[in-house]
């Protein structure tokens, strides 16, 4: 198998799919944020090669939704559903508390649902 592209930092803001860090992910136990109202679900995806983390839609959904990887203490990555694939946020160092978040979007914004514990 080959090395990863990236590890830990230096895949902050990478694709996951380009690097191969996609190979190995898995979603962590909970790490799954869905809506009150129903609607598609974010995952939190963790790449023990890459030590990288990132958000993604379980699957593809209507553009009128969006996630977020939450990073306490820094910036959000926030991304758009896709009706054509499941959508998802550029890695950050898995060494950072972060967790999944979604919302569905009225123009307006700020009713987001996110996991209760971080990661």
């Amino acid at each position: 198998m080959a090395a990863p592209a990236c590890k830990g930092a230096s895949c902050n803001g990478k694709n996951p799919n380009a690097t191969g860090c996609a190979k190995d992910a898995v979603t962590p136990a909970g790490a799954v944020a869905q809506s009150a109202g129903g609607g598609p679900a974010v995952q939190m995806r963790y790449s023990k090669k890459c030590n990288a983390v990132w958000a993604r839609f379980e699957s593809a959904a209507n553009s009128n939704w969006r996630g977020k990887l939450e990073v306490r203490n820094g910036n959000p990555y926030v991304f758009n559903a896709s009706p054509n694939y499941a959508a998802y946020t550029t890695m950050v160092n898995a060494s950072l508390t972060t967790r999944p978040c979604v919302e569905h979007y009225d123009g307006i914004g700020g009713s987001w649902a996110c996991t209760k514990k971080w990661y």
